[in-house]
């Protein structure tokens, strides 16, 4: 677990935690992506109705609040550009999980 806030290192790189542990994840898992460029989403999240099935099953339950962070692939190696999330508690200390998605764009 870590000790302090994971999304913001008290300075103006904020997010510059969560690039180390996405580093780290594709350097352990994925390593032909940890060269990759990526743009950094960080939003709290409400857990709601509407809120999607598969991101409802990853948080514990009896959660309100959470923090989602969004890693969006820069360049799209695979057609349609690669997401990497981490969900975490509402003050960012705790990871409550983290996925690979492939955008899924619409076409009609």
């Amino acid at each position: 677990m870590y000790n302090t806030n994971i999304i913001d290192d008290g300075y103006d790189g904020k997010a510059a935690l969560t690039t180390d542990m996405l580093h780290q994840l594709l350097s352990a898992h994925y390593p032909t992506l940890k060269n990759e460029r990526w743009d950094v989403d960080v939003d709290t999240i409400r857990t709601s109705p509407i809120l999607h099935p598969i991101l409802k099953r990853k948080l514990p339950i009896g959660i309100e609040k959470f923090t989602c962070v969004l890693f969006t692939q820069q360049t799209a190696v695979f057609g349609e550009p690669l997401i990497v999330y981490f969900l975490l508690d509402e003050k960012g200390e705790t990871i409550y999980a983290m996925d690979l998605l492939l955008e899924q764009q619409d076409t009609h």
